[in-house]
């Protein structure tokens, strides 16, 4: 809060990692059956690295998809907990979407991402304010952002533009990116990483990583991570962070 109150950047988004032992192995068919079942509005993934691990999670952020030269790209920042009423939900989603704390945080991913989509040529369209995506535990301010892609533009020159967006590192991505190395006392693996795939004409969809964890043997390690802003209170950024947590735990076995 210190170094962007001092202007050196405007977000930060900081990790935790939460290692996990079972007495027994977790099964990796199980928990990705619960993590369907517990998220369906989400993209559910599994991959392997060959090394008896598996990174699964159920995210709820594409990165970017392109269908018949048509390319999308989704801005996902600001979060409330779910209401345990229709009332005290639909409360939680007002704060939000008046809450000048999270819309600034989302107008950072917003700008970033048109900004980069700019500056590689293309014309970018977005809706004029942020809709709510209400998820199983938590709801997130999101904006669609669109554009015609031309055959010259290999998808994979639109990937390495957009990540990491300042949904998943900060911004300045670079001075955020080295306070995440100097915070985060881990290594992120795939955490926060771009997964997905591309056909031979360029289709491809790919999603960001988050709500994750590596699975192997008896242990995993669960992630997730919080955006720092102006006015961002720890205690609020730890309890968000804790009900990303317990969505992870919910589906391991």
């Amino acid at each position: 809060l210190h170094a962007i109150e001092s202007q050196q950047l405007h977000k930060v988004v900081l990790a935790h990692a939460l290692d996990v032992t079972s007495p027994t192995p977790f099964q990796l068919v199980a928990c990705l059956e619960n993590t369907r079942s517990l998220h369906p509005d989400c993209a559910v993934f599994a991959i392997g690295n060959g090394q008896g691990q598996n990174f699964i999670g159920a995210t709820p952020e594409r990165l970017m998809s392109i269908t018949n030269d048509g390319l999308f790209v989704d801005a996902l920042a600001g979060s409330a907990p779910r209401g345990g009423t229709t009332m005290e939900d639909d409360w939680l989603g007002h704060h939000l979407m008046s809450s000048q704390k999270e819309l600034h945080e989302h107008q950072v991913v917003v700008d970033f991402i048109s900004q980069q989509l700019i500056n590689v040529g293309l014309t970018p369209q977005r809706s004029p304010v942020p809709t709510l995506l209400k998820l199983n535990h938590i709801q997130h301010l999101q904006t669609l952002i669109q554009s015609v892609l031309p055959t010259y533009i290999h998808p994979f020159h639109i990937l390495e533009v957009l990540h990491p967006t300042p949904a998943v590192a900060g911004d300045p991505q670079q001075i955020a990116c080295q306070l995440i190395r100097q915070y985060e006392p881990f290594e992120r693996t795939l955490y926060a990483a771009p997964l997905g795939w591309i056909d031979y004409q360029g289709n491809c969809e790919f999603v960001v990583g988050i709500r994750s964890a590596m699975v192997g043997g008896n242990h995993a390690r669960l992630f997730a991570g919080a955006g720092i802003v102006a006015g961002s209170n720890p205690n609020r950024e730890w309890a968000e962070i804790q009900l990303k947590l317990k969505t992870l735990l919910d589906v391991l076995v």
